[in-house]
């Protein structure tokens, strides 16, 4: 004996796949993924304030230098800002604002130039402190003795998977606001 129960739960996949594939389903508008934003950007905070730290002890392992590995504190510091700044004015915090940029493909940057250009210049400033950070990392990678110069060598490592962390996620987040409306 079949019961009823049976007979729906072995249809199911195909209940499924018949409702996935009606308009019931499909939209034509796309919501901005702010939940996988805010994950990126809470990423970027927390891979600035590491490698914040981590640049306070290359700056202390290299006797008060900033020239090397001690770039992990601006670094740090700009990348905190930034990413905060853009979770302060993205659209999912505080409610829809509508845009005033009129430009539809630097929109992007933000929803008014008041906003739009000191995060782009907070941004700027952090990529190319993580790019001389990915830099400088791997000019001590290729002249550090592993033997002599321990510390230094981890923090290289250490320093340079979080700059690229952070710059993927840059990517990833300028990606998503390209696809989708940000503002």
């Amino acid at each position: 004996v079949v019961s009823d129960v049976t007979r729906t739960a072995d249809e199911l996949p195909t209940i499924v796949a018949k409702l996935q594939t009606s308009g019931l389903w499909t939209r034509t508008d796309t919501f901005y993924p702010f939940s996988q934003v805010l994950r990126l950007r809470v990423l970027q905070i927390v891979c600035g304030i590491t490698i914040m730290v981590m640049g306070s002890v290359a700056w202390i392992e290299d006797r008060a230098s900033l020239t090397k590995l001690g770039l992990g504190v601006p670094a740090g510091v700009f990348t905190v800002l930034a990413a905060g700044a853009s979770i302060h004015t993205s659209r999912g915090f505080g409610g829809y604002r509508p845009a005033s940029c009129h430009h539809t493909s630097l929109r992007f940057l933000g929803p008014s130039p008041g906003i739009a250009v000191p995060l782009t210049a907070l941004w700027l400033a952090t990529c190319g402190l993580h790019a001389a950070i990915i830099v400088q990392a791997a000019n001590v990678l290729k002249h550090s003795d592993y033997n002599r110069s321990h510390t230094s060598f981890l923090l290289a490592v250490v320093e340079t998977l979080l700059s690229t962390t952070t710059l993927v996620a840059v990517v990833w987040v300028v990606r998503i606001d390209c696809c989708y409306d940000p503002d």
